[in-house]
């Protein structure tokens, strides 16, 4: 083969088309050059061979046609010897010609063009691509009667926990297979959560012979808050406060994806009370979630001989014990 694109992609030859996905994203993002800084060339030179292997083998067709033939498609010219493979009609037959290969000594003859199509096809011969659609378009794209639609291009894309929950327009730089880089702007839906991917007609790899053009495959990785946290459609997040506010009780205010918001803290809270506000979790196509608000009381550091005996007094006769649940079994 003249690319082994398995090996490329570090897979082996029985690879389901889930796992060449799956290994192309991670090989992706690890050789992407702006993930490469130190060895921008050679993560470019990386990166292009990772997509070229997933431009073919990611498609179950073109994939057929290099298992086939150890070529991919686009390396296959069009009939009167143009590529690796070429074929000729022109026999005292109308129709009739061979399919021959410049790689190797194989020849293969056929009465006429269906029988050609049959083998691109598997029609009767056991061996064939078994798709007669794909066939037809591999042959008429190589003689240059048929648009081909380009191959889609995947690409990784690290956003912001808060552009994740809002939603927005993000500017980011995407390379071609042939190294050149293009600036675009996406749009990020509002509650997009890590892995979704974002579909962008059109911006994929380029068609031949006047076809359409593939589409862009935006893999969204989204960074992790330092205080905020999701599950599902809510998020979490613990509030410190003080000892005061905790016995007193007190109206704070909070951020929430909605803008500061007071939340009222009940006399007597301790560490771990949960307070619930509705609506300000996460809102998507999916629904609106919650925010849940931990209380994180805080101790002074420091304190005066008049707040040590005050507080000696109120907590010399507890009400009741308060490790009273603590047990092994």
């Amino acid at each position: 083969m003249s690319n082994d694109y398995y090996k490329t992609l570090e897979i082996p030859k029985t690879a389901t088309q889930e796992e060449i996905q799956k290994a192309y994203r991670k090989l992706a993002r690890k050789h992407h050059p702006d993930m490469n800084q130190n060895d921008p060339k050679g993560a470019k030179e990386k990166f292009q061979k990772i997509q070229e292997a997933f431009d073919i083998l990611g498609n179950p067709d073109k994939r057929k046609i290099y298992d086939q033939f150890g070529v991919s498609p686009d390396q296959m010219g069009s009939g009167g010897g143009q590529g690796p493979f070429q074929w000729s009609f022109g026999g005292n037959t109308p129709g009739s010609g061979a399919f021959r290969s410049n790689t190797n000594s194989s020849h293969f003859s056929f009465d006429n063009l269906d029988d050609l199509i049959k083998m691109f096809s598997g029609g009767g011969s056991g061996n064939g691509f078994g798709n007669n659609q794909a066939a037809d378009e591999f042959f008429h794209a190589g003689s240059g009667r048929r648009a081909v639609r380009g191959s889609d291009l995947e690409h990784p894309l690290t956003i912001s926990f808060a552009l994740a929950i809002e939603g927005g327009k993000i500017d980011m730089k995407i390379r071609r297979p042939n190294g050149k880089s293009e600036n675009i702007t996406v749009t990020i839906p509002a509650g997009i959560s890590e892995g979704k991917k974002i579909r962008l007609n059109g911006l994929g790899n380029s068609g031949q012979n006047g076809g359409k053009a593939g589409n862009l495959l935006i893999t969204v990785h989204v960074e992790e808050h330092p205080l905020f946290k999701r599950k599902d459609q809510h998020l979490y997040v613990k509030i410190p406060v003080t000892l005061k506010e905790a016995v007193f009780g007190a109206k704070i205010d909070i951020p929430t994806p909605k803008g500061n918001v007071t939340l009222t803290i009940p006399t007597g809270s301790s560490s771990d009370t949960k307070l619930r506000v509705r609506g300000c979790g996460v809102v998507s196509k999916e629904g609106i979630g919650d925010l849940f608000a931990e209380l994180l009381v805080i101790l002074p550091k420091k304190w005066t001989l008049a707040e040590k005996e005050m507080l000696q007094k109120i907590t010399s006769e507890p009400t009741e014990p308060v490790r009273k649940e603590l047990r092994w079994k």
